[in-house]
């Protein structure tokens, strides 16, 4: 299809949807309550309660269902997932539902929703992961339902928690194969969480500096992997990012498991063992060289010799001990899921880590192995509370180590030359640029290099067949993610959630607001995961007429004004 067609279309979809142009700002469709964003409602509107958000008050049947409140980042920070979320919320309030939509600064939002659980829904594109289970058991686990401890979405079934609990336990590939297989064709069938997209990973870099750019399952383009085996090209000695907010912490301990930390964390601390982007451990850039599984709870690691910290000191058997205990004994918040299996860990020799676990772990060394940052032993050894450190300047181990953060505008890494898997760029730097189109004009004219954030937008779609300008884009095992919060009344009916479900428009997001990037939403275990996926799942219409019959069914009415309410009992 032509380009001019494509964006009449575009604006043609955009301008029925309410949001013309695509910029929406803080327009709030109300559902005929004629709410304004000036009006900052209580997310349980119409319901009480508890100081940790537990529902104290249910709807009463034959009563219209409360004010839901849809947290929406800034338009300038993502304007299509901006735009999709303000589309998907007039189609909820055309279908009878009251939604509001309030915008937020990310970190906000990303507080409210994944810490406060302050919230009706939520939508965002959710974190890369080296394992399904390891980030639906963190989200969707019944007993991870406090506040900060993960489950924002407030999910509880027992069969999906055996499911993952038995996953995690199981030694055998084709067992844990089958068992995440009827995982995710439970998650489907009660839609705790929704894809509305599934995102591809994607690289964007200027040709004429960077080149031979290779993602890893967990991270995409933006992992170890990837930073370890870029060549520059033309005598370019700089890799020259930007993300479009600043970083908030130093401490890789205390930062909140966003992408923007997690991108520089995982150059600047080795782990014991790395993922290829064949998916498959890789001892030649791991710190680990060898390892053997002793027992069901038992895993013994070779570790490398010869290595150091960016200070200088060497990096010894006790300091990987040390770290798992540390981060154990600490009760370190972003490391819960993997502290649960750990109980200790001993430097056995010079050479040799043992860590016995606390209850047996299938994949302990992808879940685990990958995943723990090695700390030098004589840095934190004396600091209390790891979490809430105020860390200025980190030590690791990696390839890239600290070199500057200007806070509110630019961070910057350099080489580590001692490491055993050396990165081909001297420095690494991110700016902070909000707006995409100046990202665009730096990434043309070579000011910047590579595209971190991975924008989805009008302007990749402009530019992307430019002489200048290299593209990549592969299957990714992230999504943009529709979650109700089921601690608000009605939200836990999985005929309603089923039904909202209906209603939100995933193809014409893909077509006419992601450009046709992405794929429609279809599963929560993306076909990233290889043999761990399945399309045996629930398929869902995006019909409102269908949602509508859903609910009829149920014993859901609709007022006279349209306004749908809660189903008579029996």
């Amino acid at each position: 299809m032509p380009e001019r067609q494509i964006d009449e279309n575009r604006r043609d979809f955009l301008t029925k949807a309410g949001v013309a142009g695509g910029v929406v700002g803080l327009t709030t469709f109300a559902g005929g309550a004629g709410a304004s964003q000036e009006n900052e409602t209580d997310t349980t509107t119409g319901n009480e309660t508890a100081g940790d958000g537990t529902e104290t008050q249910e709807v009463e049947a034959g009563e219209p269902l409360p004010t839901y409140t849809y947290l929406n980042n800034a338009q300038s920070y993502n304007p299509p997932r901006h735009d999709a979320i303000n589309l998907i919320a007039r189609q909820l309030n055309d279908f009878g539902l009251d939604v509001e939509v309030e915008v937020l600064e990310w970190g906000t939002l990303f507080t409210r929703v994944s810490e406060e659980y302050d919230y009706s829904l939520s939508t965002w594109h959710t974190f890369f992961t080296v394992d399904p289970v390891l980030e639906l058991n963190s989200t969707l686990s019944s007993e991870n339902t406090d506040p900060g401890e993960g489950n924002f979405a407030g999910y509880q079934n027992e069969e999906a928690d055996e499911l993952m609990s038995n996953y995690l336990a199981e030694p055998d590939q084709s067992a844990r194969v089958d068992q995440v297989q009827q995982l995710q064709q439970l998650l489907m069938d009660e839609v705790p969480q929704m894809p509305i997209t599934q995102m591809p990973a994607a690289a964007i870099w200027n040709n004429n500096q960077v080149t031979n750019w290779q993602r890893d399952l967990e991270l995409g383009f933006n992992s170890y992997w990837t930073m370890v085996n870029l060549e520059m090209v033309n005598g370019t000695t700089e890799l020259k990012g930007y993300w479009p907010e600043t970083l908030s912490t130093m401490n890789v301990l205390g930062h909140n498991d966003e992408n923007k930390h997690t991108y520089q964390f995982t150059v600047m601390y080795d782990t014991l063992l790395r993922l290829d982007n064949n998916a498959e451990l890789n001892t030649d850039v791991s710190l680990a060289t060898d390892w053997n599984r002793v027992d069901d709870t038992t895993m013994e690691y070779t570790v490398r010799t010869g290595h150091s910290f960016h200070d200088g000191e060497d990096l010894t058997t006790e300091d990987v001990a040390f770290s798992y205990n540390y981060i154990t004994e600490n009760e370190v918040p972003l490391y819960s899921v993997q502290s649960q299996f750990i109980d200790n860990a001993e430097a056995v020799d010079d050479e040799t880590v043992r860590v016995n676990m606390s209850q047996p772990l299938g994949p302990f060394n992808t879940l685990v192995g990958t995943q723990i940052p090695i700390l030098p032993q004589h840095i934190w050894q004396d600091r209390d509370e790891p979490s809430q450190v105020n860390v200025e300047e980190p030590v690791g181990s990696g390839p890239l180590q600290f070199d500057y953060w200007n806070q509110g505008t630019e961070f910057g890494l350099a080489r580590f030359d001692d490491h055993f898997a050396p990165v081909d760029f001297e420095t690494r730097f991110w700016r902070i640029i909000p707006e995409s189109s100046t990202v665009w004009e730096l990434l043309l004219n070579g000011e910047l290099n590579y595209e971190p954030f991975g924008r989805i937008d009008r302007s990749l779609n402009e530019n992307q067949d430019n002489e200048n300008i290299g593209t990549n884009f592969e299957i990714a095992t992230s999504f943009w993610h529709f979650t109700p919060n089921e601690r608000q009344a009605g939200l836990d009916d999985v005929t309603l959630r089923k039904a909202m479900v209906e209603t939100i428009p995933r193809t014409p997001i893909v077509q006419q607001i992601l450009f046709d990037f992405p794929e429609p939403g279809s599963n929560v275990v993306s076909e990233a995961f290889g043999e761990l996926h399945t399309d045996d799942v629930t398929e869902y219409e995006e019909s409102p007429e269908a949602a509508r019959s859903r609910l009829e069914e149920a014993g859901y009415t609709w007022s006279d004004d349209g306004v749908i309410q809660a189903p008579e009992g029996d």
